[in-house]
């Protein structure tokens, strides 16, 4: 019997708080919940001997049962402990019998407990009942039981300061609404989120930033906890980032290297091949959250009787990092859901451009520079390469600035951007950043449908409002197909690296940040802006203005009225901290405690560890 669990409700789950705590802890004990190695956090006391696990990760599991008795004994004992550990989470499963030994009559009830559909007819083997799995788990969604709602009592007078529900204990950690005699009343599931994220979190800050390099000074570095530490500047308007990283066509890629990969004489081998391959790909996520951390690590000043800083070039000031001596210096950016495909960091709003540039280029390294065969980016490389015949076969070319090129089977992501005001809810500002990696992901889509031939590319797409997801991305729509486009994004990866050279850097010709500073603001804002806005022609206005300055109008090369005011949007929250020269992204990734793949975080929203 194959079982197939998937956890329904994750992102509002994770995301649910306004604190980094809640949400690292949340989505640490959703890979709790899945993970079958563990045996004294996760599920693996629950496996009973005789099943063979295929996926264990992401708020997914699947696995092969002996019988179907043991499967109906799993699913019973897997719904009650996620019933005790996290009632918000509502599980879909579907039971797939193989097999004449597994047959089962017309009418048979349910194998699967809250969320199943009813017992099917057997198929042939294990690999076909992996191919009608996700049909099955569709299908039981359609069936979701009313009896696995949470039901929590009434007549409690304190409220979680979290979820709003009844409260059950105290949080003496934190105080509530800034009384520091008074602690926080939360659920139960709180308080215990709030430790596993602990756990993770002193874990993680410990291995990223282990021997983590600065460009001054060696202080202790710390990843923050809280989001008025992610280089807020008090008594200012401060704003943070959402960025969102996600690996494009993942399942064609999984189910490719399973066709390959797999020993047609051997059932399930493909199952496990493409395990091993997902695997790596989380090993690729999470080499991606560590190279970010200390590659802003490796920007920061932290000279003696100074506060410490990341400088950059730009227009937005340098960003002024929370330290209270003697502790660590903590340093804006936090990654907060980590592996599977997805990577979802939080950052000072001033290097979410920066962060996503480096993110690119460090997918893109040359596999054949970096060498070391324990950099995950490597790792990938070769095991896609071997399934499709050598680095001759189905890899992407990536185009060097100089005109040289190499091929890699490294995947390309969509990355989301969302800017939000210090203590707007984290769950606006994910579901904003997933929309834009979304649309992100479609443009590229449509790119290749139009152009086949076209090489395979990221894309990106960014929002700095955040008045809803739906407004949002109407918004976007409407600017998109406006007569004159109003707006250049989505872009690709070439296409936004040379947006951000061309329109933002501080040494480009006719940059809106030459010299040092957004000279023009007044008049861009002013005068130029509600132009291109309103779709007119901006040439009389440029005549007028090169009039009074007495010269030409200093704009950026091939400028278009979409892209300058997609500049123009973020140009005061832009800094290149130089994280390129910094750490170099060809530069082999320091191992991390389970070798090349790393430690293994907890995992949220849609296949992600955290």
């Amino acid at each position: 019997m194959v079982v197939g669990v998937d956890l329904r409700g994750i992102q509002a789950y994770v995301y649910s708080g306004r604190r980094i705590l809640d949400a690292v802890g949340r989505a640490a004990l959703v890979a709790e919940l899945t993970d079958t190695s563990d045996a004294e956090h996760g599920i693996a006391d629950l496996v009973p001997p005789g099943c063979v696990v295929l996926r264990d990760a992401g708020g997914a599991l699947t696995a092969v049962f002996p019988d179907a008795a043991a499967a109906r004994r799993f699913t019973a004992r897997y719904t009650r402990r996620l019933r005790d550990r996290a009632g918000d989470l509502t599980p879909v499963v579907a039971h797939v019998p193989y097999g004449a030994a597994e047959a089962a009559g017309p009418g048979a009830p349910a194998d699967g407990g809250p969320g199943a559909a009813a017992a099917p007819a057997p198929v042939a083997g294990v690999d076909a009942a992996l191919a009608v799995l996700p049909q099955r788990l569709r299908e039981a969604r359609r069936h979701m039981s009313a009896l696995h709602t949470p039901a929590h009592g009434y007549g409690i007078t304190a409220v979680c300061s979290v979820s709003g529900g009844p409260a059950e204990t105290v949080d003496s950690s934190r105080a509530q609404d800034d009384h520091p005699d008074v602690h926080e009343r939360v659920t139960a599931d709180v308080a215990r989120a709030r430790g596993i994220g602990r756990r993770w979190h002193r874990a993680h800050s410990a291995d990223w930033l282990a021997g983590a390099a600065t460009a001054t000074g060696a202080p202790a570095l710390a990843l923050p906890m809280e989001v008025d530490r992610l280089g807020r500047d008090h008594g200012e308007v401060s704003r943070i980032a959402v960025v969102h990283i996600d690996v494009n066509g993942l399942g064609i890629i999984l189910g490719s290297y399973r066709e390959r990969a797999g020993d047609p004489r051997v059932p399930g081998s493909g199952a496990m091949a493409q395990r091993l391959l997902s695997g790596r790909i989380a090993g690729l996520t999470e080499g991606l959250a560590r190279v970010l951390v200390r590659a802003v690590a490796a920007t920061v000043r932290a000279e003696p009787g100074r506060a410490p800083v990341i400088p950059g070039a730009g227009a937005a000031r340098p960003v002024t990092l929370h330290h209270v001596p003697p502790g660590p210096v903590r340093i804006p950016v936090r990654p907060i859901v980590v592996a599977g495909d997805d990577l979802t960091v939080l950052c000072d709003a001033r290097l979410a451009l920066s962060l996503a540039r480096y993110a690119l280029d460090w997918l893109d390294a040359d596999p054949e520079r970096i060498g070391d065969p324990h950099d995950p980016r490597v790792a990938l490389h070769r095991a896609l390469a071997g399934a499709h015949g050598g680095p001759a076969g189905a890899g992407r070319t990536v185009r060097r600035p100089d005109g040289g090129g190499h091929t890699t089977f490294v995947p390309t992501v969509g990355v989301g951007i969302a800017v939000q005001p210090v203590g707007a809810p984290l769950s606006l500002g994910y579901d904003l950043c997933e929309a834009m990696c979304r649309r992100a992901k479609e443009h590229r889509v449509a790119l290749a449908e139009a152009d086949p031939g076209a090489p395979d590319e990221h894309a990106v797409a960014w929002t700095t409002r955040f008045d809803g997801v739906d407004r949002v991305l109407r918004r976007l729509d409407g600017a998109r197909l406006a007569s004159v486009p109003r707006t250049g994004l989505p872009l690709t990866g070439t296409g936004f690296a040379r947006f951000l050279d061309r329109y933002l850097s501080a040494s480009a010709p006719g940059s809106l940040l030459a010299e040092g500073d957004a000279r023009r603001r007044s008049w861009l804002v002013s005068s130029l802006v509600p132009l291109l806005e309103s779709g007119a022609d901006p040439g009389p206005e440029l005549a007028r203005r090169a009039r009074v300055t007495g010269g030409p109008v200093g704009l950026p090369r091939e400028w278009t009225p979409g892209a300058l005011l997609d500049a123009v949007e973020v140009m005061d929250l832009y800094l290149d901290p130089g994280l390129a020269a910094a750490l170099e992204p060809h530069r082999p990734r320091p191992r991390g405690r389970a070798g090349s793949g790393g430690p293994h975080p907890p995992a949220p929203p849609g296949g992600a560890r955290t």
